[in-house]
């Protein structure tokens, strides 16, 4: 049976921050979204690092919303069975501050962005490693390569749509790449060199975007 515990918390912690924003205000308006926790480069230049992770779960409008949490609901329970629930959660926020990370390093400085795509990028880029540190694992290895075609349309069409956060989906999309040479599925176990390698690499991509972040506020 497949574990859900987690993919629904997340869900209904969207939901109940999107009611607070709408009874606060409006999860449309540039106030509200700020106030709880959007993505905005200034603010975090000034210190508010929260919002590497609190733009995980602040979405812009209804739809923004319903269109996540329904992503979520469809993929979520698959990966969370793959890794069980405490592996899914760790992986779920690591991918979604990933693509904050490099948002925050290569979006438009008064840009303001927000929404669990980031992590939910993540979990195509899981998909995506297993093609490569699976690839021994026939099962694991045709999961991974039946996202392939999901994954390309949705980067070209983030890429067309000039009101969707490109760089957030490409680094959470990355980050979940990364994190799928980590954190072990709990059949297989990866190999101590290549989550070293791995995480030398996550660390450092980190560092790196953090500090182009930063000088180009």
């Amino acid at each position: 049976m497949k574990n859900k515990k987690i993919t629904y918390a997340l869900i209904i912690i969207n939901l109940i921050v999107f009611a607070l924003m709408e009874i606060t205000g409006s999860s449309t308006d540039t106030k509200t979204l700020l106030k709880f926790g959007a993505m905005f480069k200034p603010l975090i230049f000034y210190g508010q690092y929260f919002r590497f992770i609190t733009p995980i779960f602040v979405h812009i409008g209804l739809i923004h919303l319903l269109m996540n949490s329904y992503s979520l609901y469809i993929l979520g329970p698959a990966f969370e069975s793959l890794y069980g629930s405490f592996k899914f959660l760790i992986i779920y926020i690591l991918s979604g501050i990933m693509g904050n990370i490099l948002s925050f390093a290569l979006a438009d400085s008064l840009s303001i962005s927000a929404g669990a795509s980031t992590s939910l990028y993540g979990l195509f880029g899981l998909a995506l490693g297993f093609t490569i540190f699976y690839r021994n694992e026939p099962y694991l290895k045709r999961f991974g390569k039946s996202f392939l075609i999901v994954i390309i349309i949705n980067i070209f069409y983030s890429i067309t749509n000039s009101s969707i956060g490109i760089f957030g989906h490409l680094g959470g999309l990355l980050g979940g790449f990364l994190l799928s040479g980590i954190f072990s599925v709990r059949t297989v176990k990866i190999k101590s060199l290549i989550k070293i390698v791995n995480i030398i690499l996550f660390i450092s991509l980190s560092l790196v975007l953090l500090y182009v972040g930063f000088i180009n506020v």
